[in-house]
């Protein structure tokens, strides 16, 4: 290669690399999807049989064959099956919750009253094989409430339920999305509260997830095989935390500055924008740090949810 093409070689590799820093955008990651794997039993307990009358001395152990077919697994469609008490084959459909591409945004911004709105939009993107049947945000708030109408059921999870044990969790399901939301729709769901964003969790779930009986339950062994809400795809967000309204300045700088590092993973800011904002947290200049997010996420090089953060440590 001779000097001149070699410049020439240089010069493209350079615009190149420029014209893809230049691009580089924040861009969310998609809700996590479960690793949990849909298996039949391998040990299990054999059953007796009852004539139709219940008679003793009628009855007899049989091999109740209980085990899970794929139907369609993209759709996340199983079969669970069994031989049942009347010697028949029992068949319930299975839809897996987490047969489903999704993506929450969120946007934070303060009503007439001084409340914190919380704007979240659930996308259903397009490869998803289903619709979006609920989502679930966490709060540490006791004034969190959804913003709905008057005829719609919002409710709350159980915090019984291990994965929903921390904090408190509203979740809008049937009544609220019915089977609407199917692959390329999206949803915006609202909550309100007094207290200012913080990183929460979320989940989402995919389909009809309500078992139709078949007159009888099924082996205990398959319903141990169901995985439960561990299985609901999960990921992070922003909602109503009200510790941070007591925290210090300097308490706060620290919480996000701690909370960087997630926020590039999850596609909050760009690599860029972090070793920005690490900085001139670390220097509290608010007056800068909040100039440059607002270029930033018109710029699309932080997310809305990073914005709404930084906009309340000014505010508060």
């Amino acid at each position: 290669m001779n000097k001149k093409l070699l410049v020439i070689f240089i010069l493209l590799l350079t615009c190149a690399c420029t014209a893809s820093q230049a691009v580089q955008k924040a861009q969310r990651r998609p809700m996590q999807k479960s690793s949990l794997v849909l298996k039949s039993p391998q040990q299990y307990a054999k059953r007796i049989t009852a004539d139709s009358e219940g008679k003793a001395g009628e009855q007899a152990v049989y091999d109740p064959k209980p085990r899970i077919d794929a139907v369609d697994t993209k759709a996340g469609k199983y079969a669970f099956k069994w031989i049942g008490y009347d010697g028949k084959e029992k068949i319930v459909e299975y839809q897996r919750a987490d047969a489903i591409d999704a993506v929450v945004s969120a946007s934070v911004s303060r009503t007439s009253e001084g409340r914190y709105l919380y704007i979240y939009r659930v996308s259903n993107l397009p490869s998803s094989p289903t619709y979006l049947s609920s989502f679930t945000v966490q709060n540490f708030a006791g004034d969190a409430k959804p913003v709905k109408g008057a005829d719609v059921y919002v409710g709350t999870m159980s915090s019984q339920i291990q994965v929903f044990a921390e904090g408190n969790w509203i979740r809008f399901a049937d009544s609220y999305l019915g089977d609407s939301i199917t692959p390329g729709k999206e949803v915006e769901l609202r909550v309100e509260s007094s207290a200012p964003p913080g990183l929460v969790g979320c989940r989402v779930t995919a389909g009809n997830l309500t078992l139709k009986g078949v007159g009888e339950h099924m082996p205990t062994e398959l319903e141990d095989a169901m995985p439960g809400y561990d299985e609901w795809p999960e990921g992070y967000t922003v909602g109503p935390v009200s510790n941070l309204a007591t925290l210090s300045r300097k308490d706060g700088i620290e919480y996000m500055l701690g909370k960087l590092p997630l926020f590039e993973k999850l596609g909050w800011l760009t690599p860029g924008a972090r070793e920005w904002y690490a900085q001139h947290l670390k220097q509290d200049s608010p007056g800068a740090v909040l100039g440059r997010a607002e270029r930033d996420v018109k710029a699309e090089q932080i997310t809305t949810e990073m914005y709404g953060m930084l906009q309340a440590m000014r505010q508060e």
